[in-house]
């Protein structure tokens, strides 16, 4: 997810709501994922991919805003256990750019051909 500032031309054209969740994962086999390192990337790669797809349902293409509230782990090495605790908000929008804009507007513009000497209505 891009922030829009570094895309030139950017524009948002419809503000769908504000997005607030929050995710928990436990394991009970921390060597087999990787170790912390593992079990974290997982995780947060996990909740990535949730809140493209809840933006993408509410009909949206960016979350500004974004923000990581909070992350709690635990971990008890000795049980080979681990569980963390990930809050994530920002607000879902619809933006497109300069460019788009230009491009669909073009498109919806009736094409005005050049006439030639065998345009109909010409006297030749």
């Amino acid at each position: 997810m891009t922030p829009l500032s570094f895309i030139p031309g950017a524009k948002i054209t419809k503000y769908l709501g504000i997005i607030n969740m929050f995710f928990i994962r436990e394991t009970t086999s921390l060597r087999e994922e990787g170790g912390v390192s593992g079990f974290l990337h997982a995780f947060i790669c996990e909740v990535f991919a949730m809140v493209r797809a809840h933006v993408a349902a509410l009909g949206g293409n960016a979350v500004v805003s974004y923000i990581m509230k909070q992350c709690v782990f635990i971990e008890n090495t000795n049980k080979n256990q681990a569980q963390c605790l990930i809050n994530v908000s920002g607000d879902a929008v619809i933006f497109t750019r300069e460019s788009e804009t230009d491009v669909t507007s073009a498109a919806a513009a009736p094409q005005q051909q050049p006439c030639g000497q065998n345009c109909a209505g010409e006297g030749t």
